[in-house]
């Protein structure tokens, strides 16, 4: 009796610390708010009324943006809050979902500097056209996006398709479809 209460024991064990690595291993760490380019164009385009829709290289939907005013919501793909983004004239702060500052940005015309909470330039964003090219603090190519009417694609340092995003809302185009 003593043996087979200590493997009943050993197996709840086992499948509690399986289980609980299986929970662990699907949330998902999202990237802080103005730490990626999509994050970071997001917070510097958007304009009052428009949602956006982001998705991965393979076409899923791995988060949301909201824009009402000068303030872009940042959700997960479960539709929880991980950041914002407040834009006050030439200048975006970008915060966690507990309001902390993750990072800022200053747009000077058709080019935007950002930088980490500490003030430190971390990267920076040119825009040619429909086109944007991200650098980073020491000017190489991390990546680019295009935009082509309501649909702009992301793309990595050597082109491959990062991901992309979908606005709908008052200054998208008519090629996004009508609203009935």
């Amino acid at each position: 009796m003593n043996r087979s209460c200590w493997l009943i024991v050993l197996c709840i064990a086992l499948l509690g610390s399986q289980g609980a690595r299986a929970y662990g291993a699907d949330k998902e760490k999202s990237p802080a708010p103005g730490a990626d380019n999509i994050s970071r164009l997001l917070g510097a385009r958007a304009s009052s009324g428009e949602l956006t829709t982001v998705r991965d290289s393979a076409g899923r939907t791995t988060g949301s943006a909201s824009t009402m005013g000068n303030h872009t919501t940042l959700r997960d793909r479960s539709g929880r809050t991980i950041g914002s983004a407040t834009k006050n004239g030439n200048n975006i702060t970008f915060r966690d979902s507990a309001g902390r500052t993750t990072g800022s940005a200053a747009i000077q015309g058709e080019r935007i500097t950002y930088r980490d909470r500490s003030g430190r330039t971390i990267g920076s964003a040119s825009s040619t056209g429909n086109r944007t090219e991200f650098r980073d603090a020491a000017g190489r190519s991390t990546g680019s996006a295009t935009q082509s009417g309501s649909r702009t694609a992301f793309h990595d340092r050597s082109g491959r398709t990062a991901g992309s995003t979908n606005t709908t809302g008052r200054k998208a185009s008519s090629s996004a479809g009508t609203k009935k």
